[in-house]
């Protein structure tokens, strides 16, 4: 029996109303999609397919935790409703807890073997990918008439253990009509509240790449949402020695899907001289595919081995491709006080075993 509350246009045809929901969804607009659903499910409760499109729509919206309720009253009324699975997967792969998104997709496994979207999820789900290739370009042009920079890196890391990863960088810049080829070795460790890096490089023949440089960090847990960072390098440049200090606090909301971060930038220049800045970013997954970002900095940044005082914006976004791959493309803008440089950047990251 219909509840009174429902409205009377539900009550004369709730299929339709599911029918328009789901296209909602599925066209991006899930806080419109939730609010439908929820009316159908009034209209009938026991609906397991409106409560399983109720559950997408709120894992649309980074909203975890409801969207776990709803699907886990999915699975209590049907055991055997292969894409309430597959969604709990998605929602414990979202939460960063890997043994639970496994379980979930082993079971969908064992339901539907045969699905191809089933065996793609067990794929992904069977354990972090060790192996991940990073590549990027970027082309910026200058003010002032002076000539175009060019820029390319590809990385590569491995996790050779559930807290050790190593990796390396090649990155070849083209400033001025010289290039640079700067080579990178990095090692990273998780620990118990979180991780910490370091990183030696170095550009035979520098031109405007330093000639040898060490860089190191960290991030630490001080809360569930609030972590505390601190970046340090130090670089030798034709001009002569360069070192920098960056503490920042970094803090997620709603679920992970906002993430802001804010650094204090202290550069010492060649003479021994200190300057600071700052920079700020902000991070948003719109989806579970699509995620924008905007950077902000007002700080000093070392040019050619010497220290000048630069301020940026940048705005990229992320997409995932497939569960392996992802497209990055991002904008900048640069107030470097003796020109202006504005940069286009397309990058592509493949994690693999």
């Amino acid at each position: 029996m219909i509840a009174q509350d429902v409205p009377a246009e539900v009550r004369q045809d709730p299929t339709a109303l599911y029918e328009a929901a789901v296209a909602d969804r599925r066209a991006g607009r899930p806080a419109r999609a939730a609010e439908a659903l929820r009316a159908v499910l009034r209209a009938r409760p026991d609906d397991v397919d409106a409560r399983l499109q109720l559950g997408l729509a709120l894992l649309d919206l980074g909203r975890l935790d409801e969207a776990e309720a709803e699907l886990l009253r999915v699975v209590e009324q049907s055991p055997d409703y292969v894409d309430a699975h597959v969604a709990l997967a998605r929602t414990a792969r979202r939460r960063g807890d890997d043994e639970a998104a496994a379980a979930r997709a082993a079971e969908a496994a064992r339901l539907a073997p045969d699905r191809a979207d089933v065996r793609a999820l067990l794929d992904t789900t069977s354990g972090p990918p060790r192996w991940r290739i990073d590549a990027d370009v970027s082309r910026s042009r200058l003010g002032g008439g002076l000539s175009d920079w060019t820029e390319a890196r590809i990385s590569a890391t491995r996790a050779v253990t559930d807290r050790w990863t190593v990796g390396g960088a090649l990155e070849r810049t083209e400033r001025f009509d010289r290039a640079d080829l700067y080579l990178e070795a990095q090692a990273s460790r998780r620990l118990g509240g979180g991780e910490a890096w370091i990183a030696l490089g170095g550009t035979p023949d520098a031109d405007h790449r330093p000639e040898l440089a060490l860089r190191a960090g960290g991030a630490w847990r001080l809360a569930p949402a609030i972590s505390v960072t601190v970046d340090g390098s130090v670089a030798r440049f034709a001009a002569g020695e360069v070192t920098a200090l960056q503490p920042g606090l970094a803090v997620d909301l709603f679920d992970g899907r906002v993430a802001l971060a804010a650094r204090w930038i202290n550069v010492w220049d060649e003479s021994g001289e200190r300057e600071d800045g700052y920079a700020v970013s902000a991070r948003w997954a719109l989806t579970d595919r699509f995620r924008l970002r905007v950077d902000h900095a007002d700080a000093p940044e070392t040019s050619e081995g010497l220290v000048v005082d630069v301020s940026s914006l940048a705005v990229g976004g992320e997409w995932d491709l497939t569960e392996r791959v992802s497209l990055r493309l991002g904008v900048l803008e640069e107030d470097r006080g003796a020109y202006d440089r504005r940069a286009v950047t397309v990058g592509l990251g493949w994690r693999f075993w």
